[in-house]
């Protein structure tokens, strides 16, 4: 019984590469996915969004479906292990590859809402709420305004 996993009929050394890179796919997919949730919760904290547990359930769900994913490309690459020249998993490699920038593009995105404008709306709504008299609304209406002329600069020069 022991002979049926010599070398010469499975080759152990390329079966432990295959389950090795498997493994650590798996576990760079869920290193991004963990990363693009902390990113997001902190987004919204500093946005001053709650957080919700939808959005938690959501992650879970993610992880499920990404799952798939990598387990459908292992299957492919198992039967890819019965061929000589199929010396990687590529299939998993490709997925894991392509779920990871998702997730790196997901934490541009979250970036790019910090950075943005809006992300002060809340504190100066609040500021002109609490204005006191007329003359210090007009000033923070004449904040706002600067804020667009800078911005205006700023997109006039990238272009």
């Amino acid at each position: 019984m022991i002979e049926i996993i010599s070398t010469d009929i499975i080759p152990v050394q390329k079966l432990m590469l295959f389950l090795g890179i498997f493994l650590g796919i798996s576990l760079l997919v869920i290193a991004a996915i963990m990363l693009d949730l902390w990113d997001g919760v902190s987004t919204a904290k500093k946005l001053h969004k709650k957080v919700h547990s939808h959005k938690l359930r959501v992650t879970v769900q993610k992880m499920s479906e990404y799952w798939r994913f990598i387990v459908i490309g292992f299957l492919v690459d198992c039967i890819g292990f019965l061929f000589s020249f199929y010396v990687l998993p590529f299939m998993v490699m490709i997925f894991g590859i392509g779920l990871i920038v998702v997730e790196i593009k997901s934490m541009f995105e979250h970036a790019k809402r910090r950075k943005s404008q809006t992300a002060q709306l809340p504190d100066i709504w609040q500021g002109i709420c609490d204005a006191a008299s007329e003359k210090e609304a007009q000033q923070i209406f004449q904040k706002i305004a600067s804020l667009l002329e800078d911005k205006k600069i700023e997109e006039s020069k990238t272009v």
